[in-house]
Order: C-alpha cells, then sequence, then structure tokens
C-alpha cells in the first residue's frame, strides 16, 4: 500500500467520480483508476460500487476515514522537518466562493503564495453553496472555507468576517419603484425574484429577512451567476438582490437601496473543533491581514 493510492483513493471518493478525483490530483484519471484497482487487490475487498455515480463499499467506507488520518500524519511529518529549516509546507484544501465582491482574494492567494511558496493550495468551488462548505468543514474534507453565512453564529464552525456589503435591489427602469431609490420588503414581497439556490449564503440572508418580517416571496428562477441574474432582470423576468460591488452598468436596470440594510458578508470559517495545521494556519492568518480578529485560528 503507496501513499499515492491513498491519496488517489481519497480523491475519488470525495469528489465522487474517477474524473474529478483524477482532476483534484492533477494526473490522468487511467493512474487513477489503476492506482485505486491495485489498491483493491492488495485489500482482497472492492472499495467502490461504480455506476454513473460511484459510491462506497463498506469496505471503502471502513477506509476512508484511515487513508485521511495517513495522509495527515505523512503531511504532519513532512512540514515537522521543514519546520526545522523555518519553512512551511504542505497542502491546504479552502473552500471557494463563485463571488467574493470586493474582498481581494486573489491579492490575498498571491500574497501568500509569494511567502509561503511550498504550501499547495486547492481552492474547491461547490455548487450548493454556503451549506455545503460547512457540511464539509465538519467532515473534515476543507481545512478553511470562504462563506457567506447571515449570521456570525454557526454551530461546529469558527467564523470570522472578511469584508461586508449591502446587497442592492435590481430592477428593471421601467419598474413602478425604480425612482424609489430606497424600497422595503413588503413594498416587494409579490415580486418574482430571481434568486440563488437554497443553501447559497445571499440567498439565506434574503429568505431570513423575508421570515424575520412575517413575508412570504417567490422565486422564479434560480442561478449562482449574479451577472446572468442582472441579465434575466433587464429582460424584466424578475427582480434580484446582488451584492453592491457586483452591480453592473446597464441602461436597463436600477439599482435600490433597502431599508433595513441587507448586510451581505463574506466570512473565513474553519471546524471549531479540529486544529489548523501550520499551512492551513498560515493562510488564515494572510486572508485575515487587516481585519479584526477576536481569536486566533
Amino acid at each position: 500500500m503507496q501513499p499515492h493510492q491513498l491519496e488517489y483513493f481519497v480523491a475519488v471518493a470525495e469528489t465522487g467520480s474517477f474524473t474529478a478525483g483524477a482532476q483534484r490530483v492533477r494526473v490522468v484519471q487511467s493512474a487513477v483508476s489503476a492506482a485505486v484497482r491495485q489498491l483493491e487487490r492488495e485489500l482482497g475487498s472492492t472499495l467502490f460500487v461504480r455506476g454513473r455515480r460511484i459510491s462506497l463499499t463498506p469496505a471503502g467506507e471502513a477506509l476512508l476515514p484511515r487513508a485521511r488520518d495517513v495522509l495527515c500524519a505523512l503531511e504532519a511529518a513532512t512540514a515537522a522537518v521543514a519546520a526545522t529549516r523555518g519553512q512551511v509546507t504542505g497542502t491546504v484544501n479552502l473552500g471557494m466562493m463563485h463571488h467574493v465582491g470586493g474582498f481581494d482574494l486573489a491579492g490575498r492567494l498571491a500574497s501568500f503564495r509569494r511567502r509561503h511558496p511550498a504550501v499547495v493550495v486547492q481552492g474547491r468551488s461547490s455548487t450548493a453553496g454556503t451549506r455545503d462548505h460547512l457540511d464539509a468543514l465538519r467532515r473534515g474534507d476543507l481545512d478553511l472555507a470562504l462563506v457567506a453565512t447571515p449570521t456570525d453564529t454557526v454551530p461546529g464552525v469558527h467564523l470570522q468576517s472578511l469584508d461586508s456589503e449591502p446587497l442592492l435591489l435590481v430592477c428593471p427602469v421601467s419598474h413602478p419603484l425604480a425612482s424609489s431609490g430606497t424600497i422595503r420588503l413588503e413594498q416587494i414581497a409579490d415580486e418574482a425574484f430571481i434568486d440563488s439556490p437554497a443553501g447559497w449564503g445571499n440567498r439565506l440572508l434574503v429568505d431570513s429577512a423575508f421570515a424575520a418580517a412575517g413575508l412570504r416571496r417567490t422565486v422564479y428562477t434560480e442561478t449562482i451567476d449574479f451577472t446572468m441574474a442582472q441579465s434575466l432582470v433587464g429582460e424584466r423576468l424578475g427582480v434580484a438582490f446582488v451584492p453592491a460591488t457586483l452591480v453592473r452598468a446597464d441602461p436597463r436596470l436600477v439599482a435600490l437601496d433597502v431599508d433595513p440594510a441587507l448586510i451581505w458578508t463574506v466570512r473565513l470559517a474553519r471546524s471549531a473543533s479540529r486544529p489548523l495545521s501550520a499551512a492551513a494556519a498560515a493562510l488564515a492568518a494572510e486572508l485575515k491581514a487587516g481585519t479584526p480578529s477576536p481569536e486566533d485560528p
């Protein structure tokens, strides 16, 4: 049993396919498949039920947490030796957001790479948004994640705010409220909304605000792309809440303030029960640079 076999096995298990697993470890799919088959032969057990979407067998379920432990131990050993030379090494699995508003994520990652060139940051996006990242943190699939939770308190997760901005209501220039400047939720409860899918941070924020106001609304269609949402609004298919820095200049659209304000906050999240590796702690410090820190990671 070789470390790379366990690495490939974990990648396939966590991504749900050999193709995605190979992309994560940056190896051709045939090599990943061959390594997993060899591991199965050595163990005398089938690890995956192979189909359109693979799943773990009982043997695979038993191996997965232990394989993760072995890989973590190997990474910790490498990091311990590197630390004697004053170097931080390792891999950090970072949950990424499709949009981070005004937060300069690219700049922070570039700065981190200059400071810690031996650390690999594996960015992982999710089609299920903030809620999926929080679950992945609790499972140990992610070390850190950028999320947009409506509050700064989530069970099992430590959160720190990185950047905040208001959500604006984008509506067609021909909308009856377009000249209002500011609107209240009760004025738009009957509108058709273009919104993110359930589980995404901005959707959680807006749903919570309407529920707190005792209002119900209708989501006409869903998209994870704020640019697409605004294009749909431009075609008068509905209205949309959009972070202020992501509102685009379009003569067909008007952006209105909301009273009370809906504040969309990008936060850095980590497990509250699992300590960070040296590499993950270094990345967390870089991402939090210049923001108030109530406690260390």
